[in-house]
Formats: C-alpha cells, structure tokens, sequence
C-alpha cells in the first residue's frame, strides 16, 4: 500500500513538472513579453502585436515544425531534445532565422527594445550553441525564463520580479523530468541574463539616467 501511495505521489510530481515545462516553454513565455515590453517602451498596443506575430511566423513556427518533424523522423529523441549532439542542427536553424528576422525588423524599422531582444536572442543562440558543442546543454527553458525576467525587470520591475518566484519552480519541472542538471539550469539562467543586461545596456534601455540627474 505504501509502495502505491508512493508511486502515486511520484506520478503526480511528474505530471506537475510536465504542466509546469508547458506553460513557461520558452516559446510562450516570450509572446506576452515582447507584446508588454514594447507596449512599456511606447508602441501601441496594435504595433506590438503585430511586430510579436512577425516573430511567431519568422522563428518560432518553423522551430516547433522542425522539433516536430525531427522528433516524428526519430532525429530526436524527444521534444526537449534530451540528447546534446542533436542540438548542434537546431541552434544552427535558430541562428540562421534570428538574423533573416533581424534583417526584416531593420528594415521594417521595428521598436528599438524589440531589436535589442532579438540582438540579444542571437548572441544567447551563439554563445549557447558553442558551449553546447564543446561542453554541455543549457536548459533552452532557464535561457527564456532568464531572458524574459531579465527584459521585464528592466521595463517593468515589478512583473519581472514578480515572474523571478517562477523561475526555481521550472527549474525543478526541468530537473525533475531529468532533461536537466542543476549546473545547466544555473549556466542558462547566467548566459541569458547576462547578454541581456550587455545588450539592453548598449541601447540605454532601462538604464536612463533621470532628467534631474543628467
């Protein structure tokens, strides 16, 4: 009896971390947040909108078609890409579509945080990949909860420290459903807040000196 309760307690974990790893994936968690941040930083509601939907079908739809495809065709292992050599193909796709979408947001002239986030989205994809080839696999998941809190701390602190109690609890969900170490948790988060803080701190983007003081 107490092996079942056990096993039940065990499955009921697992289901959890599952919901959890759903609904902050990094492709979610990253919508609302490029919608708000643009909207915080002046664009209208309609602008940010559609600038966000531009990113959708640009990146984030043809990287849930290959993941889709590759775990289909069995070239991955899973949807989260639990194997790290399987990775190398998917930064490669990223990095290639995070600059055709740079290119169109240049020239579409799109709001300076939204280019900041995409700058950033690539050096986080470049530095990613290179430590995923020579060492280990950064938790995809810790780099947009990273990330997102990161941009949000910067425009809207309040909600970004608001979203930072959320960020240990997916950190277990990724541990827990053993497709992460603690190690490549902490190593996404660092990697992601980082190349934020670099590039938003090139474009002067919430770190404005008050007029009272400048």
């Amino acid at each position: 009896m107490t092996s079942i309760k056990r096993n039940t307690q065990i499955d009921r974990a697992d289901r959890f971390a599952e919901t959890v790893s759903a609904v902050f994936h990094p492709f979610l968690v990253v919508i609302p947040t490029m919608v708000i941040a643009m909207f915080r930083e002046g664009s209208t509601i309609e602008q940010s909108i559609s600038w966000t939907i531009l990113v959708i079908c640009v990146v984030i739809l043809p990287l849930l078609f290959l993941v889709y495809r590759g775990v289909r065709s069995g070239r991955y292992s899973d949807p989260s890409i639990s194997i790290r050599e399987q990775r190398h193909s998917l930064y490669l796709v990223a990095g290639i579509l995070l600059l055709l979408l740079l290119a169109a947001l240049l020239w579409g002239r799109a709001p300076t945080i939204l280019v900041a986030c995409l700058i950033s989205a690539i050096l986080v994809t470049l530095i990613a990949s290179l430590i995923n080839y020579r060492f280990t696999k950064l938790s995809l998941h810790s780099i947009g909860m990273a990330g997102c809190i990161t941009v949000l701390i910067l425009t809207i602190p309040v909600l970004g420290f608001v979203m930072v109690l959320f960020a240990p609890v997916v950190g277990w969900a990724r541990i827990r459903l053993k497709h992460h170490t603690p190690f490549q948790i902490l190593l996404g988060w660092a990697v992601s807040a980082i190349c934020v803080l670099t590039v938003f701190r090139f474009f002067h983007i919430g770190f404005r000196i008050p007029a009272y003081l400048g």
